[in-house]
């Protein structure tokens, strides 16, 4: 349970992402659906650049939700960023480790606590040489099918990348929020075939709403 104290150092690590996200990006979104205000969410995106969170989360926190990504664990090492996000409440991944299953564990504790998981499925950022998502990881949908209480929410990402290489300069970023991704056909179900499935779903819905995302951009 998350004491009094733990609420305040939250609120003002969130604040704090607020402001440097603002910083960070010019966002233009569309919503198809609304991010549920209760109750847990599962985010999905595809993930272009280092600051696509932040983005992320001027959206999700504008629908008065705060994100918990899960991130690499090297993040929380890095000066400044490191403890912005330890202060949120973000979640380490150490990957390519026996214990990257722990990451999912935390997720699942943050959805059964009422709130807001975000994960990028590929698990690295893009390297596709036309930005479109490439191969994806199954943690998302595991952790969907463990949890079918909570919608599934993608949203497609497009912008950011165009400007990746000036650090300093306040990139325009344009973000598609989708329905919750219809999981009913695998209700039940939470086997290595299943969550294959679901992973290629998911990701389906990621790539529809970068097409409008993408939409966005080229007529802003």
């Amino acid at each position: 349970m998350t004491t009094p104290r733990q609420h305040l150092k939250n609120a003002a690590g969130f604040v704090l992402v607020w402001a440097v996200a603002k910083l960070a990006h010019r966002v233009r979104f569309r919503t198809a659906g609304a991010v549920p205000r209760r109750g847990p969410v599962i985010l999905v995106a595809n993930h272009l650049t280092m600051s696509d969170p932040l983005a992320v989360a001027r959206v999700t926190i504008g629908h008065r939700r705060f994100p918990h990504f899960l991130a690499m664990k090297e993040v929380f090492g890095w000066p400044v960023v490191g403890a912005l996000a330890r202060a949120t409440g973000q979640i380490p991944v150490a990957r390519g480790s026996a214990a990257a299953a722990d990451a999912l564990d935390a997720a699942s504790e943050r959805l059964e606590q009422g709130q807001l998981v975000a994960l990028y499925p590929e698990g690295r950022l893009t390297t596709e040489p036309d930005k479109m998502p490439g191969p994806a990881r199954t943690g998302a949908a595991r952790l969907a099918l463990r949890h079918p209480e909570a919608p599934v929410i993608p949203v497609g990402t497009w912008g950011p990348q165009q400007g990746h290489r000036h650090l300093w300069h306040r990139h325009t970023a344009c973000l598609s929020v989708g329905d919750p991704v219809d999981l009913s056909p695998w209700a039940g179900r939470t086997d290595d075939a299943a969550a294959r499935e679901v992973t290629d779903a998911i990701m389906a819905a990621i790539r529809e709403e970068i097409g409008h995302a993408r939409q966005m951009w080229e007529s802003r």
